[in-house]
């Protein structure tokens, strides 16, 4: 998945919406978009792992990679921030590509202001894909856990089980028919969400069903520095 995802970075604005639209997975619950609208705030705001995503104008993107809208280059475990100057922090779908997450939440939590806001999202059940490394998955108890230092707001589903099936299905069709091709096991993984991504929209409904986080494909949580 890597070489494809990366080719497609080129132009932001697509990508997003071919991974919005037919990407695998159907992003239900709580976007960084609306927790910002949620727990709104006039301070500095600041995205972790950005990638070339753009959330909003007073967002400063931070990323190891320059892409275009970069602001700061720099690892997220390890920023050039000074402590406690950020009132909010966003960090979506990323920790499950450092492979220390445990020094990113202790990032966190130094340039954290007293009383602000963290908002991540991370996979549960989800295939490899490597970004450029791609380490572990978690929990809601593991979020728990890897946040324990903060005070936790809320947490939930992000993209719910037929988003995780969805996913899978696409997986296991690259894997199967690309014979070890780890080149055409990219491009037949990416060719054929473009059949299967309806099974995804089933989470409009189980997103939010009862006990979901059990078999969801992303996890959800905004904590608090204590």
């Amino acid at each position: 998945m890597k070489d494809t995802r990366e080719f497609f970075k080129r132009w932001p604005r697509f990508y997003f919406f071919i991974a919005t639209v037919f990407g695998p997975v159907l992003f239900c619950g709580l976007s960084p978009k609306k927790f910002l609208k949620k727990y709104p705030t006039s301070k500095r705001i600041v995205n972790l792992g950005s990638g070339p995503r753009f959330i909003r104008e007073d967002v400063e993107n931070i990323d190891i990679h320059p892409y275009a809208g970069v602001k700061i280059v720099a690892d997220i475990c390890k920023t050039p921030l000074e402590s406690s100057s950020i009132n909010r922090i966003i960090c979506d779908n990323v920790l499950e590509h450092v492979a220390q997450p445990e020094l990113a939440a202790k990032e966190m939590h130094r340039i954290l202001q007293n009383d602000g806001l963290a908002y991540i999202a991370v996979p549960f059940l989800y295939p490899f894909h490597s970004s450029p490394g791609d380490y572990q998955r978690f929990t809601k108890e593991g979020l728990k856990q890897l946040f324990k230092d903060f005070e936790v707001v809320e947490i939930g589903v992000r993209s719910g089980p037929f988003s995780a099936l969805t996913a899978y299905l696409c997986h296991l069709f690259g894997t199967i028919f690309s014979f070890g091709s780890a080149r055409l096991n990219s491009v037949l993984t990416n060719l054929i969400m473009f059949l299967l991504f309806p099974i995804k929209l089933l989470d409009i409904m189980f997103n939010y069903w009862p006990n979901a986080h059990t078999v969801a494909s992303v996890l959800y949580c905004v904590v608090k520095k204590k």
